[in-house]
């Protein structure tokens, strides 16, 4: 089912994926998959790490010779031509945020999290996605605030629980530094996250440590 969310999120991709941006999409890619580690399309999980790149480039990574991203040059691009409804639903777009985040609470439509980047409390009222989480999750995803309230998108990165110490000490280490530092580090997890779906028989500890973070 397409949300109205959705709509608006496919007008950027549908323009900055197309195939007329095919060279740059393809150094991207690369760029992503440098840093987390291969997939292939034969890979279960093949489909969940195309979607988490693609959201990494259209939120996170800046375009060469451009220095946004292509969430922000499309506000910037089309100011013009919006409606003063869509104005301010695509400049909160360009206020999105990813991170790794804690929950810390559940119940019947609402979710509690802490963002680990600054510690800020985030209340998500919704049926639909609390259903998705318990209590204790640390995962990575993007926040998009639309309509007065705060929207996942569609790529999420849950890490096991065992690994809660190592990335809370990690995360402490970049606490409030400068945005690409963040991004870096969520995407050097979402790297350990990778190589235990591949080696599911490696233990926890044996993935998640100093030495695979490097």
């Amino acid at each position: 089912m397409i949300t109205l969310f959705d709509e608006y999120l496919n007008r950027i991709t549908d323009e900055f994926a197309s195939r007329d941006r095919i060279t740059e999409l393809k150094y991207a890619r690369k760029e992503f998959f440098d840093t987390i580690g291969a997939v292939h399309e034969e890979d279960l999980f093949f489909e969940t790490y195309m979607t988490a790149f693609l959201e990494w480039y259209i939120f996170d990574r800046d375009l060469p010779e451009k220095d946004l991203p292509p969430v922000r040059l499309f506000y910037r691009n089309h100011f013009k031509e919006f409606s003063d409804e869509d104005k301010k639903i695509y400049n909160d777009f360009t206020k999105s945020r990813h991170s790794l985040f804690f929950v810390k609470k559940v119940k019947q439509g609402l979710l509690v999290l802490q963002d680990l980047y600054n510690d800020e409390i985030l209340k998500i009222e919704s049926n639909i996605v609390v259903a998705g989480f318990k209590e204790g999750d640390i995962f990575d995803a993007i926040l998009v605030p639309f309509q007065r309230e705060w929207h996942f998108t569609k790529s999420f990165c849950f890490h096991p629980p065992e690994a809660k110490k190592m990335i809370f000490r990690e995360m402490k280490k970049i606490k409030n530094l400068e945005r690409k530092i963040l991004i870096r580090t969520v995407l050097k997890f979402k790297k350990l996250r990778l190589k235990l779906e591949r080696y599911p028989h490696v233990s926890v500890p044996q993935i998640y440590n100093e030495e695979g973070f490097k």
